[in-house]
C-alpha cells in the first residue's frame, strides 16, 4: 500500500473546529501540533502552510506572541515560495498574517499586508465575500486604534454591505455595529442618539435567527484575550456602553454554546 504523502486538510480543519466550538484549547494546541509533524515528516508544504496558518490564530487567541509571529513568518515564506502571492488563497494568509501584526503591536505593516491582500481580492473581482469583508473588518480596526477614524469608518460600513450580502454573518455585522459606535464615541462623544442606534442595531443582529449558534458565535460574544482588542468583542463592548444585562446575556449564551459542544 502506498504511503500517504499529503497530510488530509480537511480533516485536520474539521477536528480543529470542534476543538474551538468546545472552547477547548488545549485539544486544539495538540491538534495543531500533530499535523504540523506529520506535514513536515511528508514533507507536505501545502499542508503545513494549512496547519501554520490555522497556528498564527491560535497563538494569537492564547495571546502567544513569539510562536505567533514565527508560525506567521513561516507562512508568509511557504506562500512566496509555493506562488501564491497573488491568489485568493495566499490573501487569506495575508490577512492571518496583518492581523497578528496589529493584535501585537506593528500596525503600520499590518496595513501594508492588508493592502496585498486586498490587491488579491480586487485582481480576481471577488470583493462581495465573507472573507473580503472580514479583511476590511479588521483592517478597520487596525486604522481605528491608528485613530485614522474616517478610513476605519469606510471599512466597516462597507464589510457590513458585502456581510448583509454574503448571509449567515449576523454576529460579525453586530461586531462591525459595536465598534462604529466606539468610534463614533471616540471622535465625538456627545452623538449619543447616534450611538444609542448603533448600539440597538448591534443587539437586533447579535440576537438574529439568521445566526448559526456555533463556537465562532460564542467568541464574538464573549471576551478574548487582554489587549486593545478585547473592545472587538461583543459583551465587553455592551458592558462599555453601560448595558450590563445585555452584556452578561451575551456571556450567559457562550458558556451555553461551548457546554453544548462538549463531547
Amino acid at each position: 500500500m502506498e504511503e500517504q504523502k499529503t497530510i488530509p486538510v480537511t480533516r485536520f480543519i474539521g477536528r480543529l473546529d470542534a476543538a474551538f466550538n468546545r472552547n477547548d484549547m488545549k485539544s486544539a494546541r495538540e491538534c495543531i501540533c500533530f499535523w504540523e509533524t506529520e506535514a513536515r515528516r511528508l514533507n507536505d508544504e501545502r499542508g503545513l502552510l494549512a496547519v501554520l496558518n490555522e497556528a498564527v490564530g491560535y497563538y494569537r487567541r492564547t495571546n502567544k506572541k513569539t510562536r505567533a509571529l514565527e508560525a506567521m513568518e513561516e507562512s508568509l515564506a511557504l506562500v512566496e515560495r509555493l506562488g501564491q502571492t497573488n491568489s485568493l488563497s495566499g490573501a487569506t494568509v495575508f490577512i492571518n498574517a496583518a492581523t497578528t501584526l496589529s493584535f501585537f503591536g506593528s500596525k503600520e505593516e499590518a496595513i501594508g499586508l492588508y493592502g496585498r491582500a486586498a490587491s488579491c481580492f480586487e485582481a480576481e473581482e471577488k470583493t462581495e465575500c465573507y472573507e473580503y469583508a472580514a479583511l476590511l473588518n479588521n483592517r478597520a480596526a487596525t486604522l481605528y486604534e491608528m485613530k485614522r477614524y474616517d478610513e476605519a469608518e469606510t471599512d466597516w460600513l462597507s464589510a457590513i454591505q458585502f456581510l448583509k450580502a454574503v448571509g449567515f454573518h449576523d454576529g460579525e455585522i453586530a461586531v462591525s455595529l459595536l465598534m462604529l459606535a466606539h468610534l463614533t464615541f471616540d471622535r465625538d462623544g456627545s452623538s449619543y442618539e447616534k450611538i444609542e442606534a448603533l448600539l440597538d442595531e448591534a443587539w437586533d443582529y447579535i440576537n438574529s435567527d439568521n445566526q448559526p449558534k456555533d463556537g465562532n458565535y460564542a467568541y464574538i460574544l464573549r471576551k478574548c484575550a487582554p489587549s486593545a482588542y478585547i473592545l472587538r468583542k461583543c459583551a465587553p463592548s455592551l458592558d462599555y456602553f453601560k448595558r450590563p444585562e445585555e452584556a452578561q446575556a451575551c456571556r450567559d449564551v457562550a458558556k451555553e454554546i461551548y457546554y453544548d459542544h462538549r463531547e
